[in-house]
């Protein structure tokens, strides 16, 4: 998989890929585990795809019509890299490699190969279950072919090394690592980790686990891993690479010797030290380099002191006081926009505070695999608003906010283009210049914020980024992607006329205007004029400020730092403009400015040469289509076992075990689904056989199942003692098939529909218990309460999930379903009607404390009514597990969860911690046509139940004591508990432990309404049990 700079994959719960398991248990087969009680989010398919199948050599490749124009150019890629990778690792793969294309990055994330979001820090993945990779094509050519080189050699070391057979993990330096390596180029931003681990002496162990934490890039994995590889090829070659590789497999599978002592001839200690005296010696010649102690105060927020980390761009006001700076909040584990001092770093606020879905969008974007080489947001001349860009649904949008009151003024949804990136704000504040994408090609536009009118300024063949306004707003510098580098360019906006400023085989990032004539930009040019060795010149790709005079083209270089300055800005001070930059320093980023006043070299434009014949890349291959190689995919063409089956286990509070499984079989794209799913709670079992159609935004299928679900027979308020918990077990027993739908609103909001066919019989497990009681319902209500017979039920739901998890479940947001379902009569078919309504909301008190409460209705009329159950677990603590149960019912919750205890190191490792919560609950059920009274405070006479006799023919008889008189308020058929309760992780299963206590908050009533089990003190006894899932 290959990440962008900030952050690596995140799996959520996806709704589309659950709808078997969500709709409610009349209408398809739902097994009562409570494990996870979430609704889940929605992943939306916003386009749909058309699918076409291209064979080459050792590729079948997918994609749609939109992409056929550089269907070529991409399967030349394809086998070049094949070609290469193959003979690096003198490996040849027996199959053809399922290559998935996407035209950008916001249709690659609408894929279903897995069921995860894909976020915008992972720009491509390979899997290791059919040998997949699944890629967008809009990076520029050269960078698009080291993404397929990257994928590639995934797949050939999950060739070399199946994931299926193997009994411990492959470390992640090791997978990405080789992947980096052999797709040959170090980006300067990747080199710089490098370059800083080895000089600061801080290199972790690569042969021990978790020893990449501390530091704020996931992507030091990566390139360590890059440069452990070269070390191996420096020690042993190529063929040392092959042996360790083949090394490793057979040691993952459960055998043979350290893959470092097989290929090396090293023990893994002795491997972490050579590979540190490598990096040692490779850039001993940098030692002396600037370090950021060279630069004065580091302005980034003190992550000792605030929550924010890892500053990754900055901006500066037009007064040059404040800096905004994008900066990762590690307590909501977003990025935010914050408002420092340009003078001393303090914070003055944050200008996105909370959670980003709360201001109506999903997160702020970051700029691709650019990252911070391009500038992330803009202030307005007036200094007043700050614009930068937001995910929304697939779409970005520019955000304009007001800095003083925070709130967000204006937003400017892109529908026209793709992927828009680096907004700059002219000095007539009117204009937005930014660059994006079309039809895959990146270009400058530049959008009208009172028209909303968008124009393409540059379109050109070229990727071109990161625009800059000149002060007067005529012109435009940027950036374009050229014979294999990143130059400056100028553009004139009334004349089209387009001016290359910097030449030559290096890096240049986006620029800023000093003054009308120069600019400050960062760049990974070496003096021309002075001599320097291959090796050195290799290893100083590093980024350092300099600035270019436009008119003369004279250049100076400002910094010569040990590990790179990007992100350059210009601040205006009393004593002349300073340029403020992020630097990176012993695995973290920081702020720091420095005076521009004499430059440590000084040359011109001409030195690095002068425009010449652009060279458009070309991969080592060509390839030519050949049309009978194209065809139309077919919609069940290559169905296949889906990876291992999940399995989830838990147990209630009341000590019933329950788990489940599923079989899942897709296709390649993960669009054509069928499931068998098998569960069961105690010895009651479901049973289900699903087709999901995942391949447009309305999601469909069809499920047939045989299910059994347990419940509590006799509604907790009518037992009276007289049944004991396992004698009462009544079940409901279904089969049937349905029909159902989704439609995703967006992420956050859906439409459930559902109709189909099922039947129903309900009884006690306890034959005499089922005798005696149909006859008292027949006595009592003229008809069987349960229900035996067939239904035709239709039903529709609308589901709201903002939630924020964590690892323990949410913390943040909140959770609505609000359903109906009809089932007419048809016939001999029973007829019902039933509403349930369940909705939750979290209050997040610090970084992960929360106040959460739920509240849930349900109603159910008709010839034959549903029933709902519940009890137990986190839906009311302190009773037993689905004890009440009922035609209509409640409850609510209100709890408050705190951490006591991060993690814990045990004689049997690391343990999750402890957390806390206290609890209060209150619920009840009832059957249609009795009296229902959930509570009173009237006064009344009350005579007490003392015991049952029973008559010859078994038939109980009460016997009742002397009317009591209950005066004040009471739980009447509702129950309520309170206490406290304790949670852990065991092995990844939430584990809890339960202290509760009853209450009716009237003793008088508890000692009369269970004067035959022991009144009122038997009553409230406390409770305790252990039960494992998740929290509501």
């Amino acid at each position: 998989m290959r990440t962008r700079q900030w952050q690596g994959i995140r799996v959520t719960l996806s709704a589309g890929l659950v709808v078997l398991f969500s709709l409610g248990a009349t209408l398809t087969a739902v097994a009562q585990n409570r494990y996870l009680p979430y609704y889940g989010k929605a992943r939306v398919k916003y386009d749909n795809f058309d699918w076409q199948i291209y064979t080459t050599d050792h590729f079948e490749m997918y994609y749609y019509p939109e992409l056929e124009q550089h269907l070529e150019r991409v399967a030349g890629y394809a086998e070049s890299a094949y070609q290469q990778v193959s003979s690096d690792l003198r490996h040849e793969l027996a199959f053809k490699v399922s290559l998935v294309l996407f035209k950008t990055h916001s249709e690659f994330e609408q894929q279903n190969v897995i069921p995860a979001d894909m976020p915008e820090g992972v720009a491509a993945f390979a899997e290791p279950v059919r040998n997949r990779m699944v890629l967008p094509i809009d990076e520029p050519p050269d960078q698009l072919y080291r993404l397929i080189t990257h994928e590639l050699a995934h797949i050939f070391e999950f060739d070399i090394i199946p994931r299926g057979i193997i009994r411990s993990g492959i470390p992640l330096w090791v997978d990405e690592g080789l992947a980096d390596y052999l797709a040959g180029v170090w980006h300067p931003l990747d080199l710089m980790m490098v370059r800083d681990a080895a000089v600061n002496d801080i290199v972790p162990k690569m042969t021990e686990s978790d020893e990449f934490s501390g530091f704020s890039s996931p992507r030091l994995p990566y390139n360590l891993g890059h440069a452990a590889f070269e070390f191996m090829e420096a020690r042993g070659g190529k063929e040392g690479i092959r042996q360790f590789l083949f090394a490793l497999r057979t040691n993952a599978i459960g055998g043979g010797a350290e893959p470092y002592q097989e290929a090396f001839r090293l023990s893994a200690e002795e491997f972490d030290i050579e590979f540190s005296r490598y990096l040692e010696d490779r850039f001993s010649p940098f030692r002396d380099k600037e370090r950021i102690d060279d630069y004065g105060t580091n302005l980034a927020p003190d992550p000792d002191r605030s929550e924010f980390i890892a500053v990754y761009s900055i901006e500066p006001s037009p007064s040059g006081e404040l800096l905004a700076a994008v900066a990762t909040n590690i307590k909501d584990r977003e990025l935010d926009i914050v408002l420092i001092s340009a003078q001393d770093g303090n914070i003055v606020r944050n200008l996105t505070p909370g959670f980003s879905q709360n201001d109506g969008y999903e997160y702020i974007t970051v700029s691709g695999a650019r990252w911070n080489t391009v500038p992330w947001m803009s202030w307005s001349p007036t200094g007043d608003q700050l614009a930068y860009f937001v995910r929304k649904g697939k779409q970005k949008t520019l955000i304009l906010r007001d800095v003083v009151s925070r709130n967000i003024e204006q937003r400017v949804d892109m529908t026209t283009v793709d992927e828009p990136e680096s907004p700059d704000i002219a000095s007539d504040g009117r204009r937005v210049a930014f660059s994006a994408l079309q039809n895959a090609i990146g270009d400058i536009y530049i959008a009208d914020l009172v028209t909303g009118e968008v124009t393409n300024v540059t379109n050109d063949p070229f990727a071109d980024y990161a625009p800059t306004f000149s002060p007067d707003g005529r012109s435009l510098v940027y950036l374009a992607r050229i014979s294999g580098n990143n130059k400056l360019f100028r553009l004139d906006l009334e004349t089209g006329d387009k001016l290359q400023l910097t030449f030559g085989a290096h890096d240049e990032t986006a620029a800023q205007f000093m003054d009308e004539d120069k600019i400050v930009f960062s760049s990974t040019a070496l003096d021309p004029l002075q001599p320097i060795d291959p090796d050195t010149a290799r290893n100083g790709n590093i980024y350092n400020l300099w600035t270019l005079a436009l008119s003369t083209g004279a250049l100076e270089q400002y910094t010569d730092a040990l590990s790179g300055n990007v992100s350059p800005v210009v601040l205006q001070t009393d004593d002349g403009p300073e340029v403020a930059f992020v630097s990176y320093h012993r695995g973290n980023y920081g702020v720091h400015a420095v005076e521009v006043e004499e430059p440590l070299s000084s040359v011109v434009t001409a030195d690095f040469g002068g425009p010449g014949p652009v060279i458009d890349f070309q991969a080592p291959l060509s390839h030519t289509l050949i049309a009978d190689n194209s065809r139309k995919k077919g919609t069940f063409e290559n169905l296949f076992l889906e990876g291992r089956p999940p399995v989830n286990v838990g147990v209630t509070n009341s000590g019933d075990l329950y788990g489940g499984s599923s079989l899942s079989f897709t296709d390649i794209l993960g669009e054509q689904q069928f499931n068998l799913y098998a569960a069961s709670i105690a010895e009651y079992r479901t049973m289900a056989f699903s087709y999901v159609n995942l391949a447009g935004r309305f999601q469909w299928g069809a499920q047939a199942f045989s299910q059994t679900q347990f419940f509590f027979g006799t509604p907790t308020y009518q037992s009276y003692g007289l049944f004991n918990r396992d004698a009462a077990f009544a079940t409901t027993s279904m089969q049937g098939g349905t029909l159902f739908g989704i439609y995703p609103f967006s992420k956050y909001r859906r439409l459930e529909m559902s109709a189909g066919m099922a039947n129903y019989q309900e009884q006690f497990n306890d034959p005499n218990l089922e005798a005696a009681s149909t006859q008292a319902q027949q006595a009592r209500y003229g008809a069987t309460i349960f229900r035996d017979g067939t239904f035709v039920p239709m039903s529709i739901a609308f589901v709201q999930e903002t939630t924020v998890f964590r690892e323990f479940g949410p913390v943040a947001g909140n959770t609505m379903r609000l359903a109906f379902e009809y089932a007419p009569k048809m016939g001999n078919t029973l007829s019902q009607r039933s509403v349930d309504a369940d909705a939750r909301a979290y209050f997040r008190l610090g970084e992960t404390a929360l106040l959460a409460l739920r509240a849930r209705g349900f109603q159910s009329w008709g010839e034959s009514p549903n029933f709902t159950f519940f009890g137990g677990n986190s839906e009311l603590r302190g009773y037993n597990y689905l004890e009440f149960v009922g035609h209509k019912a409640f409850f609510a919750n209100a709890e408050l969860r705190f951490p006591l205890i991060e993690a814990m190191l045990t004689p049997f490792g690391v343990v999750g911690g402890f957390r806390g919560v206290l609890f209060f609950g209150v619920g009840g059920a009832g059957l249609n046509g009795q009296n229902f009274t959930p509570a009173a405070s009237n006064s009344e006479s009350y005579r007490p139940l003392l015991l049952f006799t029973f008559d010859q023919n078994g038939q109980p008889n009460p016997e009742y004591g002397s009317p009591v008189p209950i005066d004040g308020f009471r739980l009447v058929h509702a129950r309520s508990s309170y206490g406290f309760g304790l949670e852990t992780f065991a092995l990844g299963f939430p584990i809890h432990f339960d202290w509760s206590w009853r209450t009716l908050f009237n003793k008088d009533w508890e000692d009369v309404l269970f004067a035959s089990t022991g009144g009122s003190a038997a009553f409230r006894k406390r409770q305790f049990d252990i039960w494992m899932g998740f929290d509501f």
